[in-house]
């Protein structure tokens, strides 16, 4: 396997010496915090509202912030997607190849988790009696915008509620396939700076939702940076001079946890390889579980209520950990039927 020199400039100016970088495929430690993210995010819905009959706030108050697995999740791309370009001879006349590698990769098990989704409430309509009419003012352009992910340029909702992150992991790849070289390869800090900037500045521009890439750029840069320093391109002193700008700008422009989960997640990339097999499996199968989680553990709560009371609390806590583990079960199946096979389709691209 070939070798790959990487050179860098310090925000000082001064040339960091060269070092010789064999390319990986992993990243260890990436596993541990993709499963953490994950399960946060299950456990915040499951608690929180997505499965009403199991709700009960002295469960609730443990689970409140999970919805910051998100944000890890936006800064492990921010490193792990540049990173798969590395080594690449990438340029942007390669871009429609890596666009199309990005959307065999995760478009199809996100059509088949919004498949499943469709299914499910067309089920609860015609053969459930139940209060609220889940197809009513499902239409063709609503269906469409959720396909191609672009609902935040629109008025229409979501189908599936977290394909809002999708829509803005996808607008990062289009940003990253078009400025990849410019940012990573022809790495100069500064450059670095100013485009990340700009990007955080476009945020003010009259879109109709906040859900977008650079509302969020904040934390792809911090994800970004971390990738210079695990390239050698960027010494300590300045590495923690960029974070603390980045940091400061996801404060603001996010919220003050957001920042600080964000530069929790980047020491945990740079200094603390930390591996767990119960986090590193969930890690693996965490694009799947993220997809069905929500559908899984809503189905599962339907049959046990008719099994058993929701009350005492204890009850609930078993019924709880039930869908956990019956979503994590379905997730494993649907990442070895699904995603896994599109994972290889487009690793031959």
């Amino acid at each position: 396997m070939a070798n790959i020199v990487i050179e860098g400039r310090s925000l000082e100016g001064q040339r960091a010496e060269s070092t010789v970088v064999p390319p990986k495929k992993f990243v260890e430690g990436l596993g541990f915090l993709r499963g953490v993210a994950a399960l946060s995010v299950c456990l915040y819905h499951f608690t929180g509202g997505a499965l009403p009959k199991l709700r009960d706030p002295s469960i609730e108050r443990f689970f409140t912030n999970g919805w910051l697995g998100v944000d890890i999740f936006f800064v492990i791309s921010g490193f792990i997607i540049p990173y798969s370009l590395v080594g690449k001879n990438y340029s942007i006349f390669g871009f429609f190849g890596y666009i199309k590698k990005r959307i065999i990769r995760i478009n199809p098990p996100a059509y088949v988790g919004l498949g499943l989704v469709l299914a499910q409430w067309y089920f609860i309509d015609y053969f459930i009696a139940h209060n609220n009419k889940y197809t009513a003012g499902l239409s063709l352009p609503q269906l469409i915008n959720n396909i191609t992910f672009t609902i935040p340029f629109t008025h229409y909702k979501w189908i599936v509620a977290i394909f809002w992150t999708l829509a803005i992991e996808f607008q990062f790849y289009i940003f990253i396939g078009l400025l990849f070289n410019k940012i990573f390869e022809n790495f100069n800090p500064f450059v670095f700076l100013l485009i990340f900037l700009s990007a955080a500045a476009l945020q003010y521009l009259p879109f109709t939702s906040r859900e977008n890439f650079f509302h969020y750029s904040s934390l792809f840069a911090l994800g970004g940076l971390a990738l210079c320093y695990h390239r050698g391109l960027i010494g300590i002193k300045s590495y923690a001079v960029l974070l603390a700008i980045f940091f400061i700008i996801a404060w603001v422009q996010l919220l003050p946890y957001i920042a600080i989960i964000g530069l929790v997640t980047v020491m945990f990339i740079s200094f603390f390889k930390v591996k767990n097999r119960v986090a590193d499996f969930f890690g693996k199968i965490s694009y799947s579980f993220y997809l069905i989680h929500f559908l899984v553990g809503s189905t599962c709560e339907f049959f046990l209520i008719r099994i058993f009371s929701p009350d005492p609390l204890i009850n609930k806590i078993i019924m709880l950990l039930i869908s956990l583990i019956i979503s994590t079960g379905c997730a494993y199946v649907f990442y070895n039927l699904v995603e896994k096979q599109f994972m290889k389709l487009a690793n031959k691209l």
